[in-house]
């Protein structure tokens, strides 16, 4: 269900808009292929729970001044450099029968056997470009690194699950999440060392 966002158009633009946020006022602007950019404003207090709802990857309904709804993503937003106060979004609206192309983050679930032995998780990835509907982008993804029960199990791109009609752009066989040995046959070999090789001089033949 798309998150609903009342807003009002905005008048005050340039450094006036300091005002605003004094004031409580979040400055914001809508922009899109088929959308000339319209300077909004709302309510920070109002505005901050559902831009935690909605993240960059759910689907939101902005309504302005009446006006007709516009389907849209919180593309790009702005934090004052001390308070780390939200101080400007960008809005991106989209057709809802175009797709379009938005970094997914990636989230891990459950646990691997491998880490609890003393291993660790190769883990660079925190977001696929994915390709979908509107409607049809998954807000995250999700990997089950239960899987990784020895060091040669590797969940790549093309093991992830994606919903119908969306796709990740990308090469199948990039690895996601691995396994890195961590020493533990090192530990062993210290704890139970090898016997010297003991050399002793050849006798002289007879």
């Amino acid at each position: 269900m798309s998150i609903e966002i009342k807003l009002q158009k905005r008048a005050v633009i340039g450094k006036k808009v300091n005002n605003l946020r004094k004031a409580g006022i979040l400055p914001a602007t809508v922009y899109g292929k088929h959308l000339a950019p319209i300077n909004v404003q709302t309510e920070l207090r109002s505005f901050m729970p559902l831009m935690k709802a909605a993240g960059r990857t759910n689907l939101v309904t902005l309504h302005i001044d009446g006006e007709a709804p516009i389907a849209a993503f919180v593309h790009t937003y702005q934090r004052h450099p001390v308070s780390r106060t939200i101080i400007h979004v960008d809005f991106h609206a989209v057709d809802l029968n175009e797709t379009v192309e938005v970094d997914v983050p990636v989230h891990m679930t459950g646990a691997s056997i491998m880490v609890t032995r003393g291993d660790a998780l190769l883990n660079n990835v925190t977001s696929l470009r994915v390709k979908a509907l509107p409607t049809n982008l998954p807000s995250s993804l999700t990997v089950d690194i239960s899987v990784l029960d020895s060091l040669e199990k590797a969940i790549h791109v093309s093991d992830i699950v994606l919903p119908a009609g969306a796709t990740i752009i990308g090469n199948g066989g990039d690895l996601v999440v691995g396994l890195v040995p961590t020493g533990r046959a090192e530990v062993a070999s210290a704890e139970n060392p090898a016997q010297p090789e003991v050399i002793t001089a050849r006798q002289p033949k007879a």
